[in-house]
């Protein structure tokens, strides 16, 4: 029984000796998650909402600048140097700053180690909340392994480690302050471009009352303009960004100074918002120059730019005009006429034919014969079409003289699926050439006549049709 009654207590002894230990085990991780927590929260140094910052006060070694946000909720300059700054990066140190957090807090130093640390007359950046609180950090330099910033806080003296990846967007500087993209609303499209290279006018493009792209200098000319080249000078100028910044505040009094007065290169975009961009580029050798400089009128700013950025400058007018002297996919007419009176195989012809085309329902026609999907005379007539609508020119004679009309030697008329008529005729030049007319204005564009008659061209092309159309009638 005595035995019995020891076992008891020391069972119920060894109970409670691991109710104990779980307790107190529990209690130690309950102590250590808490001190993990405040550990934590002592390392969190910025918590607020980067969409409450309304102001921010900047300080650097070189510049001190306030920069609010204005009725239209934009961001601008109201203490310091004027810059058109880089709103994107404005809001880059909003974000970065709202959350900011330390890796490692170092503890308090004395004025010697501030100073080594770069905290003595650090980077400062001060956020104005919507609720009339602030926030101040202070940004030092970077440790020697690069991995971190040193950083205080306003109202505590400890120095803190924090990530480089993020410290570095708060190292203020005024080349990051600026804004380096040329266009500055990107959702707008452009609608006009001009080039002019050494005093000379290399292009003017812009876009009619019908919204289509068109020529107007050097030459007025009604040739298609490649719409993709266009397309890739709009993305090359919503990319464009400078390398490198000079001065500011330069107005025209200023150019002859800077050598602006008499540039390389002037380049200019308007948008559809209204917004003109100016570029004044130095003269350079793209094969020798790394680097541009360029005046951006409208801000006064010097830019510079890597000359890889820029090669938009060296494309001529030819570059963004189509190689068609007027070109329409068989999809977008309803019906070509088609003239030509000249020599042919030695001979003398006078042609005149009528296509009528309806894609959508894949019925076709040569005068009045018809051609369906199933008909063998279909890729003849397709082969012709895209002869003619792909006509090319051998040159432009932009200094040319307007000559007196005379009576064109081919005549195509486009008829295009909204009832409106395109004209083009080919006016003889020369024995061997012609002048291409559109509509009845001068193209400047030179057509030989080897685009007619030669092999796999417009007239080889429509005698296989005609022998094909008359095969299947048979």
């Amino acid at each position: 029984m005595k035995r019995q009654l020891i076992l008891g207590l020391v069972l119920v002894l060894l109970v409670l000796i691991s109710v104990g230990a779980f307790f107190f085990a529990d209690a130690y991780q309950s102590r250590k998650e808490q001190q993990a927590a405040e550990e934590e929260a002592a390392l969190q140094l910025c918590t607020f909402s980067s969409s409450d910052v309304t102001k921010l006060d900047l300080h650097t070694p070189e510049l001190d600048y306030t920069i609010e946000k204005d009725d239209t909720d934009t961001w601008a300059v109201t203490s310091g140097n004027t810059l058109h700054i880089n709103t994107y990066y404005i809001e880059a140190l909003c974000t970065y700053g709202s959350s900011l957090t330390a890796v490692e807090d170092l503890g308090t130093a004395e004025e010697s180690t501030l100073q080594n640390y770069g905290l003595s007359d650090p980077v400062t950046i001060t956020y104005y909340l919507a609720d009339g609180s602030e926030k101040t950090i202070y940004i030092g330099k970077q440790t020697p392994t690069s991995e971190n910033f040193y950083v205080m806080q306003a109202g505590s003296d400890h120095v803190y480690l924090v990530d480089a990846d993020t410290a570095g967007y708060l190292y203020v500087t005024e080349s990051q302050l600026r804004y380096r993209y040329v266009m500055e609303d990107k959702d707008s499209d452009i609608n006009e471009y001009y080039l002019e290279r050494d005093g000379e006018i290399i292009y003017h493009m812009q876009k009619d009352d019908s919204d289509n792209w068109v020529l107007t200098a050097p030459i007025d000319t009604p040739l298609t303009l490649d719409l993709s080249r266009i397309s890739e000078l709009s993305t090359a100028m919503i990319q464009l960004e400078a390398d490198d910044f000079g001065d500011d505040g330069i107005t025209s009094a200023d150019y002859a100074a800077y050598g602006f007065d008499k540039p390389g290169y002037i380049f200019r975009f308007t948008q559809d918002n209204g917004t003109t961009t100016t570029l004044r580029f130095a003269a350079y050798d793209p094969q020798v120059n790394s680097y541009v400089d360029c005046l951006h009128e409208e801000t006064g700013e010097i830019l510079v730019f890597d000359s890889s950025y820029i090669t938009f400058l060296q494309n001529d007018m030819e570059v963004y005009l189509t190689n068609a002297v007027c070109k329409y996919t068989i999809d977008q007419v309803s019906a070509v006429d088609f003239r030509y009176q000249g020599s042919y195989n030695d001979k003398t012809v006078d042609i005149q034919s009528h296509l009528t085309i309806d894609t959508e329902n894949a019925q076709y026609q040569l005068d009045e014969t018809s051609i369906d999907a199933n008909s063998p005379a279909l890729e003849a007539f397709t082969d012709f079409y895209t002869a003619i609508s792909n006509l090319p020119y051998e040159s432009l004679e932009p200094r040319a003289e307007i000559p007196e009309r005379t009576d064109a030697s081919l005549q195509l008329v486009y008829t295009l699926l909204d009832g409106s008529t395109t004209t083009l005729e080919l006016v003889p030049r020369d024995d061997t050439t012609y002048w291409a007319v559109i509509d009845g204005k001068f193209t400047y564009a030179v057509v030989r006549q080897r685009e007619l008659s030669g092999d796999n061209k417009i007239l080889e092309y429509y005698t296989t049709l005609t022998a094909a159309v008359a095969e299947a009638a048979a």
